[in-house]
């Protein structure tokens, strides 16, 4: 009986392990897509005359396909004169490039909006 549950646990924990790397790399890569929308939003917002003080923050809630990564994006801030600013991406973040619809919002005023985001890559591999 004893042998049974032994290869059974360590089925068992390898499959959480796997789990656990798969969620960090998954983790990793929202992470990575993050930081590629704010220093997007940071650019737009600073070719508009637009300073931060605080963020931009993202959040992401993207899905793998392949070497791309598709969903849903929204960022936070503050300007330097105490006004709102907020950004929302959907689309498409590839290392060929970052399509879909980014919109960048300082007081609910559209400051950006736009397709596709310049100089925004980023790297999936399999």
């Amino acid at each position: 009986m004893r042998r049974i549950l032994r290869p059974v646990v360590l089925l068992a924990v390898g499959v959480l392990a796997l789990t656990a790397c798969s969620e960090q790399l998954d983790q990793g890569l929202n992470d990575l897509a993050a930081t590629a929308l704010e220093d997007a939003v940071t650019r737009q917002l600073s070719d508009a005359g637009v300073t931060l003080e605080t963020g931009p923050d993202c959040s992401t809630d993207l899905n793998r396909d392949g070497t791309s990564l598709s969903g849903d994006a929204s960022c936070t801030g503050t300007a330097v004169d105490g006004r709102d600013v907020r950004a929302e991406f959907d689309g498409t973040l590839s290392s060929s490039g970052c399509t879909g619809s980014l919109g960048v919002f300082v007081d609910d005023e559209a400051i950006a909006q736009m397709d596709e985001i310049p100089d925004c890559s980023v790297n999936v591999s399999l």
